[in-house]
């Protein structure tokens, strides 16, 4: 009896196997790609968080180089330019005066050489002017006090406004700027803010209601008062280098 030692596989299953492997390597392939992919994935998204962090903690870093208050190697050197105001103003100081004394003696001399207004036969027009160097000399006299925290400051008027410019103390290359503009509302004196920078970075312009109460506050508040209880204030005028103040009052009420 002869044994049969060399069969040829069937042809199906021998099909089969081959479809099984060419499963088995599609499948490898799939899983192979897929986890490239993953990994491309993932090294593209801390790739992309990496840059994310380094724009912010970047644009921070020039934020503060703008300022001048810090001196950041290679960003300041980019970002910041020492400051310089609209122009350069000298000061009139008269140290024997405050600024209320110099107040009561521009309305005596408008009441003295004053016309009656046609609104009103009991009220005189007053025009109360300040140069921008006599509103310099007031701050040049405030910074010998203790609180004021400016140094070489100023003040330049211009039709489109008034820049208060100064250097912190605390921050000697440091420098603030300030434009406003004064404006009368229903009789009172409101100031609302054009621009506010610290050395070269703008700063939202409702920072300016603190500086007003800080620095401002008791000069409006004098000039109010003064001119409220005898009369009204009717408009503001700026012009180069002035401020104006316009107004009706009651001179016999205040020369009571």
């Amino acid at each position: 009896m002869s044994v049969i030692t060399n069969q040829s596989p069937d042809p199906w299953i021998k099909k089969v196997d081959e479809k099984e492997k060419l499963k088995e390597e599609i499948r490898g392939e799939v899983i192979s790609e897929m986890k490239k992919k993953k990994h491309k994935k993932f090294f593209t998204c801390c790739f992309l968080k990496l840059l994310v962090v380094i724009l912010i903690l970047g644009g921070i870093a020039a934020a503060v180089a703008r300022t001048g208050i810090v001196d950041i190697p290679v960003f300041s050197k980019l970002f910041y330019k020492t400051p310089t105001p609209e122009r350069i103003v000298s000061a009139n100081i008269d140290k024997e005066k405050s600024f209320e004394n110099i107040l009561a003696q521009k309305l005596e001399q408008q009441i003295e050489s004053g016309k009656k207004s046609e609104k009103d036969g009991q009220k005189i027009e007053i025009a109360l002017d300040f140069t921008e160097e006599e509103l310099t000399g007031f701050l040049k006299g405030a910074e010998a006090t203790e609180n004021f925290p400016f140094s070489d400051s100023q003040i330049s008027i211009n039709p489109d406004g008034l820049e208060i410019f100064g250097q912190l103390k605390e921050l000697n290359k440091t420098f603030l700027t300030v434009v406003l503009k004064p404006e009368v509302m229903e009789g009172n004196l409101k100031i609302s803010f054009k621009e506010i920078k610290i050395g070269n970075l703008s700063l939202p312009p409702a920072i300016g209601n603190f500086l007003v109460d800080k620095f401002l506050k008791d000069q409006i508040s004098s000039t109010q008062e003064t001119i409220s209880k005898n009369g009204k204030l009717e408009n503001v005028e700026l012009a180069d280098g002035k401020i104006v103040l316009h107004g009706l009052i009651d001179a016999a009420s205040l020369l009571k």
